[in-house]
């Protein structure tokens, strides 16, 4: 449903407190949501973790189940979620705006606490961070970096700029918009969401994975086609990886629609690791049929119909309103159902093909730990520096191999014939222990280990960096245990045998 008029205004779309909404009616329980143009993308490396922790300071209602009620901080959007009466709709909303201009600071250590114990139950996804770095898109692999150092005013300043109501957009799934909800943010304006970076030189490309998971992703324009391409590839892959081959048991697609126009598709299996190399060389040539358009007429069809359905249950429920929503901030188009159903319907086997070789032209494969990493036609995404800075020389502690430059434009280290170089005007954090270690976080995710135990006259690297590395960059981190601490390698000792 296109946003309802307001009686006030009978041109203007309707709003509640200066925040545009959206209203549609649901065969189901009453429900509402408030959104806000502000995710994991905005965030540098080392405050990463600060939009989930306001998130959780906002949404905290002390003493009530929390059955009916959500939040969640996504890549681009955050967004607060309720299910219930009016009444409940109201307060839970108006409670979540009031809170966010008077957040609890008194709640800072136990949220921060709840957020570590959240993450420590959820892999990282690796695959945003080769092909982003470690900034905007890849911050999702990143963990929650900055939590440690994040002070009242830090929250202060990102609610200043992120949680207004120039930047947030209401849904509700009902009748009428709650008469006692009031959504008192703070002016502001909009803030679209950052460009993508990239870290990948030439696509397609490839890396190898830690974990016995086997995944492809890739960005292609926005659009139906796109989304009817990852269930086109998800069929593909059930019939030929499972069902066909018997390579991989749990298959899966996502269709990630962005603020600038692309979509990332996203496709995951899971072999076992007897089955790994079977696995991948039967994704790899899955993947080269479809970017080459052996896509079948009926899945095609048969996902469009699937499609179309899922579109009009999920208008009854008012289910489509959160994504109608996000549309309204990121200024594309709101949908009615009859017009996203013509959208889908357009949709040919042609079309598809032509997303297809778009997708395959742009992926990133993460192949499965252990497995053959030989792949033809792929690139593989860059592990290593061009070259390192210029600078002083410190050669590793028996370890000829092992050499650190540092000089005034960044450090590398050299090991053997690998070189890895992070510049300090391309430094996205600087991570600090108590005893002198530090790690360089480059823009490009690549990482410099500056570990002074390791390294001859290594006295004055410490300092060196900590007076070149921009502040803002700097997360400091709590004191390591002895065995923590990198150690070079024990020297080989020689015995004389007579016999």
């Amino acid at each position: 449903m296109l946003p309802p008029m307001s009686p006030r205004h009978p041109d203007a779309p309707l709003e509640v407190d200066g925040v545009p909404a959206l209203l549609a009616p649901t065969t189901g329980p009453m429900h509402a949501g408030l959104v806000f143009r502000v995710g994991l993308v905005d965030e540098p490396l080392a405050r990463r973790g600060i939009t989930h922790l306001i998130e959780h300071l906002a949404a905290y209602v002390p003493g009530r189940a929390a059955a009916h009620r959500n939040s969640r901080t996504g890549v681009e959007h955050t967004y607060f979620h309720v299910q219930g009466t009016e009444d409940e709709i109201a307060e839970f909303l108006t409670g979540v705006c009031e809170r966010l201009r008077n957040l609890p600071a008194e709640r800072l250590a136990g949220e921060r606490d709840a957020l570590r114990a959240e993450a420590a139950g959820q892999p990282a996804d690796p695959m945003p961070m080769w092909r982003h770095g470690a900034r905007d898109f890849g911050m999702s692999s990143y963990p929650e970096l900055g939590l440690p150092q994040l002070r009242p005013q830090h929250l202060d300043d990102w609610v200043n700029r992120y949680f207004t109501r120039d930047n947030a957009a209401l849904w509700v799934g009902g009748d009428a918009i709650p008469a006692g909800l009031k959504l008192d943010l703070p002016g502001g304006e909009r803030r679209p969401a950052p460009a993508p970076s990239s870290a990948l030189p030439d696509t397609p490309a490839y890396f190898c994975g830690d974990s016995g998971v086997l995944a492809w992703d890739t960005v292609v324009p926005r659009a139906p086609v796109a989304a009817v391409l990852a269930n086109v590839l998800e069929r593909r892959m059930v019939r030929d990886l499972r069902d066909r081959d018997g390579h991989a048991d749990r298959i899966r697609t996502r269709y990630e629609p962005r603020a600038d126009g692309t979509a990332r598709i996203v496709a995951i299996a899971e072999p076992g690791p007897e089955r790994a190399d079977a696995a991948l060389a039967g994704w790899v040539r899955l993947l080269a049929a479809v970017g080459a358009g052996q896509i079948d007429e009926d899945d095609v069809t048969a996902v469009a119909e699937l499609t179309r359905a899922g579109l009009r249950a999920a208008d009854e429920r008012g289910a489509r309103l959160p994504g109608q929503a996000f549309n309204l901030l990121t200024g594309h188009p709101v949908q009615d159902l009859d017009e996203a159903l013509a959208a889908v319907r357009a949709v040919t086997r042609d079309d598809v093909v032509k997303a297809a070789e778009t997708a395959y032209r742009g992926g990133l494969l993460m192949t499965p730990a252990g497995t053959d990493a030989d792949l033809p036609g792929y690139a593989a995404a860059p592990a290593a520096s061009a070259e390192a800075v210029p600078g002083r020389v410190r050669r590793g502690r028996r370890h000829r191999e092992l050499r650190l430059v540092s000089g005034p434009d960044g450090v590398s280290t050299i090991d053997g014939d690998t070189v890895t170089t992070v510049r300090y005007d391309a430094c996205a954090a600087l991570l600090a222990w108590p005893d002198g270690g530090r790690q360089l976080i480059g823009h490009d995710a690549l990482t410099v280990r500056a570990e002074p135990t390791l390294y001859r006259r290594a006295g004055e690297l410490t300092a060196e960096i900590d007076a070149r590395v921009p502040a803002e960059v700097r997360v400091e981190l709590t004191a390591r245990e002895p065995e923590a601490i990198p150690q070079p390698p024990r020297r080989a000792r020689w015995w004389l045998r007579r016999g």
